[in-house]
C-alpha cells in the first residue's frame, strides 16, 4: 500500500499575494500560523484579490524572524508581523464583516502607490474572530482571511492528471494550496475524512470549488482560459468546478514536509 507523504507546504501571509514554501508549519484552528493573517482592503474596507487585480500574484513575500518582506519588481518593503496602528477598521471578506487594524500607514501608502488606488493593509483585531459554518464535523470553525476554509489539500496525482489534458502544463502554484501530498490516485484527497499528520489531526470537509484565479500565471500575472476550461470538462458538478480539498484542523500542532498522511477509519 503506497504512502501519502507531504511533499510541500505553503503559507500566504497576505491574502492574494504570492506564498512561501516552508519545511514545517504550525497548525492552528484558523489556518497555518502566519497564513492569510493580513489582507489588502480598498477605501470602503472591501478586500481585494487576484480576481480584481492579477498583479497581486507577483508581489513576493518572505519572512525574516518576525519581519515580513514584500518584493514587487524593484520595490521592497519590510515591516513587523506584529505591527498595527491601533485604530479599528471595519473590513469585509465576502459576506463577513471583521474588525481589523491598519498595519502601518507607510505600508498602506506603498501598496497604494504600486497598485494605483487607495488601499490599506489590515490585520484582524485581536478580539475579533471570523467563523465558517460547516456541512459536516464540528458545526463551525475559525478561519483567517482565506476565502472559505482554513486549509486546502492538493494531491500530486490530481495535478498530473490535469496536465495530461492540457497543451501547456501548469504548476502547483496556480492552485494556492497549503498542503501538497504525493498521491497515486487523482483526486483521492476528496474522499478522505479524518486524517492525522504528525501530531495533528485534520478533517476534509468537501472538494474545493475553483474560480478564475487558477487561470492566472502566478509567476507573471498573465491570464488565460486554462486550466479552468479543461477542468470543466471532467470536474464540473452543479455548475461548480472542483480541484483540491477544503479542510479544517481538529488538533493543533506542527506538520512537516515528509510527514505521512494517516487516514482514520
Amino acid at each position: 500500500m503506497s504512502k501519502n507523504i507531504i511533499s510541500q507546504l505553503f503559507i500566504y501571509p497576505i491574502k492574494g499575494l504570492a506564498g512561501i514554501s516552508v519545511e514545517s508549519a504550525m497548525v492552528q484552528e484558523e489556518g497555518f500560523q502566519n497564513d492569510r493573517r493580513l489582507m489588502l482592503v480598498d477605501a470602503e474596507g472591501k478586500f481585494i484579490s487576484q480576481r480584481t487585480d492579477a498583479r497581486l500574484a507577483i508581489f513576493k513575500t518572505r519572512i525574516n524572524d518576525d519581519q515580513l518582506v514584500v518584493d514587487y519588481k524593484e520595490h521592497t518593503i519590510e515591516f513587523s508581523l506584529n505591527a498595527n496602528e491601533e485604530q479599528k477598521i471595519s473590513s469585509t471578506v465576502w459576506d463577513d464583516t471583521v474588525d481589523t487594524l491598519e498595519v502601518s500607514k507607510k505600508v498602506s501608502a506603498w501598496f497604494s502607490r504600486l497598485l494605483e488606488r487607495e488601499l490599506r493593509l489590515v490585520v484582524r483585531e485581536p478580539n475579533a474572530s471570523r467563523y465558517k459554518k460547516l456541512i459536516k464535523g464540528p458545526t463551525q470553525t475559525k478561519v483567517s482571511f482565506a476565502d472559505g476554509y482554513p486549509y486546502l489539500i492538493i494531491g500530486t496525482a490530481s495535478l498530473e492528471e490535469l496536465n495530461t489534458k492540457l497543451e501547456r502544463p501548469v504548476n502547483i502554484h496556480r492552485f494556492r494550496g497549503n498542503i501538497i501530498v504525493d498521491t497515486t490516485e487523482a483526486h483521492e484527497e476528496d474522499t478522505w475524512d479524518k486524517i492525522t499528520v504528525g501530531d495533528t489531526q485534520l478533517e476534509i470537509i468537501k472538494p474545493c470549488a475553483r474560480c478564475q484565479v487558477i487561470n492566472i500565471d502566478q509567476g507573471t500575472a498573465d491570464k488565460s482560459k486554462e486550466p479552468l476550461k479543461t477542468l470543466a470538462t471532467y470536474r464540473k458538478q452543479e455548475n461548480k468546478i472542483y480541484f483540491g480539498a477544503n479542510s479544517i484542523a481538529l488538533k493543533n500542532g506542527v506538520i512537516r514536509v515528509g510527514d505521512e498522511i494517516i487516514k482514520l477509519a
